[in-house]
C-alpha cells in the first residue's frame, strides 16, 4: 500500500472530500473562528442531516467544557474540526465499502487537514481522535483532545457525564441544537451508514446496532474463532 508524505498508510479508494459552498460556512457562536472551522462547517451543512449536525454541535460543546474543566490546554479549533467529521463516514458521500465508518470518517478529515496544510502531528492527533471515539479504554492515553472528543460522544450518545455539566449550559446548547427523539434517529442513523457491512463492526460496540436491525445476524466468536484456528492443538 501507497504511503504519503505524512507517513500515513492511505485506503485503497480514496474518497475525496468535496469543497463546501462559501454560503454553508456559518460558524455557531462559540465556535472558534478559522479557515478550518469554517471548512468544516460548510461540509457538515452541505453534506448532512440535521441529525448529525446538531449532534456533532453538541459534542463539540460537551467536549471544549470538559477540556475547560481539566484545566488544561487543548486545541479547540481542532477539537471542532474532529467533532465535526467525527461521524461523516456515516454518510454516502464519505463511506468506503470496507472500512469501520470510524476510519472513514477519519481518512475524510486527514485528506481534509492536509489540503489546509495542516502540520502531521495535529493531523494524527485528530485521525487518533475520530478512529478511537467508540474504542473504549485508550483515549485516555493518547493527546487530550482524543480523549475529549471520545469523552464528548459519550456524553451525547450515552449520557456519560451529563450530572457533571452546568445546567445553565446543557439548556442552551440543547436549545440551539435540538435533541428531538435522538435515540432512536442516532440508532438508525448508524444502521443506514454501516448495516451494509455488518463485518467492519465485529468486535466493536456498534456490532450491536448490527444485531438489533439485521434479521438472522450472527456475530463472530473470538473463543470459537481460536478453538477452530489452524494450528494442530498443543
Amino acid at each position: 500500500m501507497p504511503i504519503n508524505s505524512l507517513n500515513f498508510r492511505l485506503p485503497k479508494h480514496i474518497i475525496p472530500v468535496p469543497t463546501p459552498e462559501e454560503k454553508y460556512q456559518k460558524l455557531a457562536p462559540g465556535v472558534p473562528d478559522s479557515k478550518l472551522t469554517r471548512a468544516a462547517t460548510g461540509l457538515l451543512y452541505q453534506f448532512s442531516t440535521p441529525l448529525l449536525i446538531n449532534h456533532s454541535h453538541r459534542v463539540f460543546f460537551w467536549a471544549n467544557e470538559l477540556g475547560r474543566q481539566t484545566s488544561q490546554p487543548y486545541d479547540a479549533e481542532l477539537l471542532f474540526v474532529c467533532a465535526a467529521f467525527h461521524d461523516l463516514g456515516l454518510l454516502k458521500t464519505f463511506r468506503s465499502e470496507g472500512d469501520r465508518f470510524e476510519v472513514d470518517s477519519a481518512n475524510a478529515v486527514r485528506q481534509f487537514l492536509e489540503h489546509h496544510g495542516v502540520p502531521h502531528t495535529r493531523i494524527q492527533t485528530a485521525w487518533d481522535a475520530i478512529s478511537l471515539h467508540t474504542t473504549p479504554g485508550i483515549a485516555a492515553y493518547k493527546p487530550i483532545e482524543v480523549e475529549l472528543l471520545y469523552n464528548g460522544v459519550g456524553l451525547d450518545v450515552l449520557g456519560i457525564g451529563y450530572e457533571g455539566l452546568d445546567p445553565k449550559l446543557r439548556d442552551k446548547v440543547v436549545a440551539q441544537f435540538p435533541r428531538v427523539d435522538f435515540h432512536r434517529q442516532i440508532a438508525q442513523a448508524f444502521q443506514d451508514g454501516f448495516g451494509y457491512k455488518p463485518q467492519t463492526t465485529e468486535g466493536t460496540c456498534n456490532e450491536d446496532i448490527c444485531s438489533h436491525f439485521i434479521r438472522n445476524y450472527k456475530r463472530s466468536n473470538f473463543y470459537e474463532q481460536i478453538q477452530d484456528s489452524a494450528f494442530p492443538n498443543s
